[in-house]
């Protein structure tokens, strides 16, 4: 139980996290969204910072003042510029401009203070920051500068001396200090921020399979799976040793008068209708789905024909007991089943041919009635089209 707090503490905490830096900017929305907030965000956060240190040492350096404020005047145009191009929806110019801008900063700040200040060591966070800063589709922008950071830091690191021109030897521990406790937090952050946004973006890819998987398995009309999922269930159930089950093949009746009458989109909402009822009549281990056209099929694990055969007069009888509205007319909805049994021996479509063949039967004696094919029965000829008269 603590554990499941502590791991809902800290998805709170990275969700918070996360959502400072990816808030969309610019207009952008998705992963350009993200990225934009994410350079507004730093941008926003270099401006203060820039002209804060700027203040500070313009008014308390003990040292002589040499062209960091200069210099700095130019970083603060350069993030303003930055936030502009934001504003305006052009992310992947705003990142290469802040990016660079701060990269250059880090390297005179080692120029000036020397590399024991540690002002280099920020650096380091271009590994994490670029991932946030570029989306995937600009993944060579991310290495480039991935290249550039790491060589930023060795020329600061072996190319300037420990304690700069402009820098009080004094401080030089305090400064590094700061600097490589500033460099851990914002690592520790991005790494947070980079790692929720990873499982959101698998849980994303996730919801995206998910929904595939429902579109190629389900008939977009009434709801119920469609011929695949039935196909993969008939096939497990004649191949497992799991005793008998039955097939039962519904079909509206007159479906075809309907439709020359009324119209498909009135054809349509009956079949709505009607997959919605069905839905109502089977079992959870039952699978139920649109055979085509105005056929439907009905899958029953371990349950004998006799009575697969109760359960679809039931649904047959439930179904026609009410009609279907549509629009300012109803129509009564009447149903022929077919019910076949089948065992575990390879050979489910023979089953189904079965079930059709009972359909035909309850088609020939009248409609609107449930007829059984047992097992014995030898398959008939080609069933002859009579669906929906």
């Amino acid at each position: 139980m603590a554990a499941d707090d502590a791991d809902e503490r800290l998805s709170r905490v990275s969700a918070l996290l996360s959502g400072f830096f990816d808030r969309s900017a610019g207009g952008l929305t998705g992963a350009e969204g993200a990225a934009a907030g994410t350079v507004r965000s730093f941008a926003l956060v270099s401006v203060l910072s820039t002209v804060a240190y700027t203040a500070r040492y313009v008014l308390g350096s003990p040292v002589e003042p040499g062209p960091l404020p200069w210099l700095n005047g130019v970083l603060v145009v350069a993030f303003v510029a930055t936030l502009v191009m934001v504003a305006r929806g052009r992310q992947l110019a705003a990142a290469v401009v802040y990016l660079t801008a701060a990269t250059a900063g880090m390297v005179y700040m080692a120029f000036l203070y020397g590399w024991g200040s540690g002002h280099h060591l920020y650096l380091i966070t271009a590994a994490q920051l670029v991932f946030l800063m570029f989306t995937d589709a600009q993944r060579a922008w991310r290495w480039t500068f991935v290249v550039a950071s790491a060589a930023a830091f060795l020329v600061s690191q072996l190319g300037t001396p420990a304690v700069g021109p402009y820098a009080d030897a004094a401080q030089m521990s305090g400064i590094f200090a700061a600097n490589a406790v500033g460099t851990a937090t914002l690592m520790f952050i991005l790494s947070v921020v980079a790692h929720y946004r990873a499982g959101a973006a698998r849980a994303e890819v996730a919801r995206y399979a998910e929904r595939a998987a429902y579109l190629a398995n389900t008939d977009p009309l009434t709801g119920l799976a469609n011929r695949r999922p039935v196909i993969a269930r008939l096939e497990e159930l004649g191949a497992a040793a799991v005793g008998a089950y039955a097939v039962a093949i519904a079909d509206l009746d007159r479906f075809k008068e309907l439709n020359d009458e009324h119209g498909h989109a009135c054809g349509d909402r009956v079949l709505a209708a009607l997959g919605e009822r069905l839905r109502g009549q089977v079992r959870a281990s039952d699978e139920l789905g649109r055979w085509g056209g105005e056929e439907f099929i009905v899958v029953l694990a371990e349950t004998s024909v006799a009575d697969a055969a109760v359960m679809m007069e039931r649904m047959r009888s439930i179904v026609g007991a009410r009609p279907v509205q549509c629009g300012d007319h109803t129509h009564r909805v009447t149903l022929s089943i077919g019910v076949a049994g089948g065992v575990a021996d390879g050979a489910s479509h023979r089953v189904v041919k079965r079930a059709d063949d009972a359909l035909y039967d309850a088609k020939l004696a009248g409609r609107d009635r449930v007829c059984v094919r047992s097992l014995d029965d030898a398959p008939t000829a080609p069933t002859p089209v009579v669906r929906g008269r």
